[in-house]
């Protein structure tokens, strides 16, 4: 293979990890993306003819124009992220140089496209594929450049194409690994700054399915189907709690039903529990959440119930409203808080015993639509037995989990679609139906109730030690009103639905793997910031003034040491293999070399880097009686080196000889 097949194939493979690495923030267009890329892999192993090539050159012209005019226009008025319609260009452009042909002329424009490729897929959040791509591109670029100059010094002095040895090939990995901790050394000095654009189609994670604004019991003729768009990823700083599958990740409440919808009242009135209440009333202990939330159309915070306090690690401002949900204001392209809850619920006899006086908007929630007499026979009979709120709540409850069946098959029709329908004819459904039931029952017996979508459980990562909760989980449930103890969960789904547990389907090998690297990419790179920075430079201090400040702060005490160990040996093969070992050179290379050093030592020339001529002109005048000899092994040295022709044993052999006669002559 000759030196500029290699070239080019080493810079289309520069293309394809930038065309990966953009793909991996933005997205990959159909219609741009995905036909440069089969354009490149093409290319990759065939070379296009000459009419193909002159066809590409009239047809670049007023493709590039219109989209350009296409950038210029979404720049000037319609608005909206240019980079796109610019890489749209620039993958043209690239292509179109790959086609010509890598010649010497076009490296620096072929090099330089490539990495503007790189480059605007920083604008986006790029996860784990981009940093798999930027590796590859970092190795792959250092080859191409190597190369590039070894060609353009070849055809610059009329040489025969080079050969590449292993020497070539350590020396351009040593070369990658400083490229590439130079590269590390960048991202810790300067914090990341993200732009935060949309990618190509993206929308929103809940408007495909899952967690919404509503609970609506309107939908029919359809199955719910399976979404395993992650939507949270939990670590808990104090440990990791027993029961998982049982979190409920409180959203949002709702007030308001019409008969097939929840929705949130308008009306500005107090709703919440004090703050207070939950620390002072139940029992005490606090859970951390430290929580990485996919950016939502709904601004809603995320946590256990009760939620006391949230502490924000990215750019948003919590707060709670009148109904004690909270939400935040700004914008984040992955808002990050800890969540800090009451981790215990009142028992049931601390319950029993609620008699305060103090009690919620009654025109919020004890609301009800126009419903079927049976309905209210219903709650009647369910309550009516029981003294107590709580024996009458739990009644519902039991109700509920025992005599009805759980499915995620929609009902058949419109009119199948009603609570009544539900309550007394079909007697299944999926969550929705059991929260809005257990709600209205209770609002008919006189009791304040709302009901609460969220998500329920996740599946734990063991390489990434983080809890992941998909819209598979998304999940609707009930909150009571206790006086004295203010709002208590009630889950009236029958257990053992699926509720909680992430979606089935095929599972790729490696895959929680993949999961916990892309979370800690999330972590570390994507969110790495001013704060961040502060932190890795104040451990990096505390660890060489003998502080041990890289322990206990979750980064590893060895860690500085592996940091500087790969560097030097990465330094170390670099020096090895910058020519300045001989090992990796031909016999009659490291021959003449022996004799170039031995007369450097001896006083004749004062550096080993002398050149045949220079060495035996000095030789000449300052040693003539070993003129002829030192002669005798440069013209051997030359026409073994650059006679062209094969080196045997008797050569070897004659060179050795030749080389000591030399060393002595010149002693």
């Amino acid at each position: 293979m000759t030196l500029a097949t290699v070239h080019r194939r080493l810079v289309i493979l520069m293309a394809l990890s930038g065309l990966v690495a953009f793909g991996a923030g933005a997205g990959l267009d159909p219609l741009s993306a995905l036909p440069a890329g089969v354009v490149l892999l093409a290319l990759l192993f065939r070379r296009p003819g000459a009419t193909t090539v002159a066809w590409v050159e009239r047809l670049m012209v007023p493709v590039a124009l219109l989209l350009a005019g296409r950038a210029l226009l979404v720049a000037t008025v319609v608005g909206g992220d240019v980079v796109i319609p610019v890489v749209d260009l620039l993958l043209l452009l690239l292509c179109v140089e790959v086609i010509r042909g890598s010649d010497a002329v076009h490296d620096v424009r072929l090099y330089a496209l490539a990495f503007a490729l790189v480059l605007a897929s920083t604008a986006y959040r790029p996860g784990v594929l981009f940093a798999i791509s930027f590796v590859a591109f970092v190795f792959i670029g250092s080859a191409a450049l190597a190369i590039g100059l070894m060609r353009r010094k070849a055809i610059r002095f009329g040489a025969a194409d080079a050969v590449l040895d292993r020497s070539f090939v350590v020396t351009s990995t040593g070369l990658s690994l400083v490229t590439f901790a130079m590269a590390v050394g960048v991202f810790v000095t300067f914090p990341r700054v993200s732009r935060a654009w949309p990618g190509r189609g993206e929308v929103a994670a809940t408007s495909i399915a899952g967690f919404s604004d509503r609970i609506s019991l309107g939908q029919h003729g359809a199955t719910i189907r399976d979404n395993p768009e992650v939507v949270l990823q939990v670590e808990f700083p104090d440990g990791r709690p027993a029961d998982l599958g049982g979190l409920r990740w409180r959203g949002r409440s709702y007030d308001r039903f019409d008969g097939v919808t929840w929705t949130r009242s308008e009306v500005e009135r107090p709703g919440a529990t004090p703050v207070s209440w939950y620390r002072a009333r139940w029992p005490e202990s606090t859970v951390a959440q430290r929580i990485t939330a996919a950016p939502l159309d709904v601004r809603v915070v995320f946590g256990l119930h009760a939620l006391q306090f949230v502490d924000p690690h990215s750019t948003i401002t919590p707060a709670m409203d009148d109904s004690g949900d909270w939400y935040y204001w700004g914008s984040s392209p992955q808002p990050t808080y800890t969540s800090f809850s009451t981790g215990a619920p009142p028992d049931a006899d601390a319950l029993r015993s609620a008699a305060g006086n103090y009690f919620p908007d009654r025109t919020r929630y004890l609301q009800l639509p126009d419903l079927p007499a049976r309905v209210h026979a219903l709650a009647d009979s369910l309550t009516a037995p029981h003294d107590t709120r709580y024996d009458r709540v739990a009644a519902v409850h039991r109700f509920l989990t025992s005599e009805f069946g759980y499915t995620r098959e929609l009902p058949r029709t419109a009119r199948e679609t009603s609570l009544d329908h539900f309550l007394f004819e079909r007697r299944e459904g999926h969550c929705e139906y059991f929260s809005s039931a257990m709600v209205v029952l209770l609002r008919a017996a006189g009791i304040q109730a709302r009901n609460v979508n969220g998500f329920l459980g996740g599946e734990w990562n063991e390489f990434g030690n983080f809890l992941s909760v998909s819209q598979n989980t998304a999940h609707s449930w009930v909150e009571v009103w206790f006086p004295d103890y203010g709002w208590i969960e009630w889950d009236p789904t029958p257990p053992g639905s699926g509720e909680g547990v992430a979606g089935l389907g095929w599972r790729f090998p490696g895959r929680l793997w993949l999961a916990g690297l892309s979370y800690r990419w999330s972590q570390w790179v994507l969110e790495y910031d001013l704060a961040a920075q502060v932190g890795i430079f104040d451990r990096l201090g505390d660890a060489f003034d003998g502080g041990g400040g890289f322990e206990g702060r979750g980064l590893p005490g060895g860690t500085l040491a592996w940091i500087v160990a790969g560097g030097l040996i990465a330094l170390i093969i670099v020096r090895r293999n910058l020519g300045t070992s001989a090992r990796s050179l031909r016999p009659e290379s490291r021959a003449w070399r022996s004799f170039v050093r031995h007369a450097a030592r001896a006083g004749i020339v004062e550096s080993d880097r002398a050149t045949p001529a220079v060495l035996l002109e000095r030789i000449a005048s300052t040693r003539p009686d070993a003129t002829p000899v030192a002669t005798g092994l440069a013209e051997l040295y030359q026409r073994l080196r650059f006679g062209g022709g094969s080196v045997d044993a008797d050569d070897l052999a004659r060179l050795r000889r030749a080389l000591a006669e030399a060393k002595r002559a010149v002693s």
